[in-house]
């Protein structure tokens, strides 16, 4: 029976993005788009702005990326930064009453 590393598949596609390989960084977008795009929906109702926040937390995932580490899971690493973007977003436009 082969075994199949998948963590290994996941670390290599991460230093091909570090990397700036274009395909590599649009694998990892894809993958997680959609994922990612309904946790910012829980945030932000309205769904372009949703979206917005989730293009700019892609933009730091790619420019963060030599600082995954490893240590948990790299979908839980960009959930972290997508749910900071939003609450960062809520506390900019928050109404004063």
């Amino acid at each position: 029976m082969k075994v199949i590393n998948l963590h290994q598949e996941e670390k290599e596609m991460i230093q091909l993005a570090i990397d700036n390989n274009r395909p590599a960084q649009q694998h990892i977008y894809s993958r997680f788009s959609q994922k990612m795009l309904s946790i910012c929906r829980v945030y932000v109702k309205d769904l372009h702005q949703a979206e917005d926040i989730m293009i700019t937390s892609f933009m730091k995932v790619f420019t963060s990326l030599k600082n995954f580490q490893h240590n948990g899971s790299f979908e839980g690493w960009i959930r972290r930064i997508m749910v900071n973007e939003c609450i960062s977003f809520l506390r900019a436009h928050r109404k004063v009453s």
